[in-house]
């Protein structure tokens, strides 16, 4: 049974940098437990993370991300780091292949991406970033096989982005295919994906930018989102740190805001925030400010070196546990009831959970 996180500390006693320890600490631990029997790991994880779009996947590769951190940034933890990365990769492998259904059930056999953006590049981010921490060439030949469809997709598309899935195009899949393939690029000694993210970039300028704030659109016809865009800076500070810059600077100016009992990240930009409650991907708003938005935010600021909103993110946590404990006593619901509040998870449900270990254990890839 999973610890109350409640229990875990009191808050009050700790200073910012401490806050961020112990939750990147307890998130480890709580994944730990949850990993030593993965099959029922699997089944918790599908059902409870069902209404989300990305349920089948991120609940598998977003930790499996947060490990690889945590072993980047402590090589005493890299052994135990990539054995969890095993369990979890393998999961993630066993669900796309139910879902995308591949000749002879084997992913090695593809002759085409089939438009699955988002689960190809979540897959390849995943497994370069095990090859960081272990060269046992485990998944050696899905790695090249799956970095040649998504190289092959994205030069016969000449900068335009790749379909998340048959039906749906979201931009922020792009980012992270490209950076699977700086990866494997890092990793083999080549060059080859520098061209496919300058060509990426001029077209994001050209198509998919949001005129008043210079930020860019999560999807066709869509806004800046502050889900996508937290998300986003992590991962172009490993790609392109000048980028980076850039766009966290305009993703403060527009997106930041701070009452002083509470601040985060909005959802929306200030001058075009739709009168909303919030969605299953933003979580529910409060005062505009997106709980997905705000916690992969902390990676964001980690990514940036921005100590100031890093600290005031921080002391936001402290407050966490006991809020969760008042709605989980109160029978909190969220989205219709499709999701429950629980103070077992950190953030009071388990993919919160995964997107918060990656967050909060953020580091710079090797170059």
């Amino acid at each position: 049974m999973l610890r109350n996180v409640a229990e875990r500390f009191r808050p009050s006693s700790l200073s910012a940098e401490e806050v961020l320890k112990v939750n990147a600490s307890t998130l480890r631990e709580q994944f730990d437990h949850s990993l030593k029997e993965p099959d029922a790991y699997r089944q918790r994880a599908l059902r409870e993370c069902s209404p989300f779009p990305e349920g089948r996947i991120y609940p598998f590769a977003i930790p499996a991300l947060g490990y690889a951190n945590m072993g980047l940034g402590d090589a005493k933890q890299r052994q135990h780091s990539a054995a969890q990365m095993q369990k979890l990769i393998d999961l993630l492998v066993f669900t796309m292949i139910e879902d995308i259904r591949p000749p002879g059930g084997d992913l090695n056999r593809l002759a085409h991406y089939q438009k699955e953006g988002t689960r190809l590049a979540t897959l390849n981010l995943t497994l370069a970033c095990y090859a960081l921490i272990c060269d046992d060439g485990r998944y050696g030949t899905l790695h090249d096989r799956v970095s040649l469809l998504l190289r092959r997709a994205l030069t016969e598309l000449s900068g335009k982005p790749l379909a998340s899935y048959p039906a749906y195009t979201w931009y922020f899949d792009t980012i992270m295919a490209l950076l699977s393939l700086e990866l494997y690029d890092r990793a083999h000694g080549l060059a080859q994906t520098r061209p496919l993210i300058e060509q990426h970039f001029a077209w994001l300028r050209t198509h998919a930018t949001d005129t008043g704030t210079g930020l860019p659109l999560a999807y066709p016809g869509g806004l800046p989102r502050g889900c996508d865009l937290s998300m986003q800076i992590c991962l172009l500070q490993q790609l392109d740190s000048r980028t980076a810059q850039r766009l966290y600077a305009d993703y403060v100016r527009h997106h930041w805001v701070n009452f002083g009992f509470i601040a985060g990240f909005r959802e929306w930009p200030k001058s075009k925030g739709p009168s909303s409650m919030g969605d299953i991907d933003s979580g529910p708003l409060i005062l505009g400010i997106g709980p997905t938005a705000t916690g992969v935010g902390i990676g964001a600021a980690k990514a940036l070196s921005d100590a100031n909103r890093l600290r005031t993110l921080a002391r936001q946590l402290k407050l966490l546990p006991d809020f969760l404990r008042r709605l989980e006593k109160g029978g909190q619901q969220l989205f219709g009831g499709s999701l429950s509040v629980s103070s077992q998870y950190v953030t009071g449900f388990l993919y919160g959970d995964a997107v918060l270990f990656y967050a909060i254990t953020w580091v710079p890839y090797p170059v």
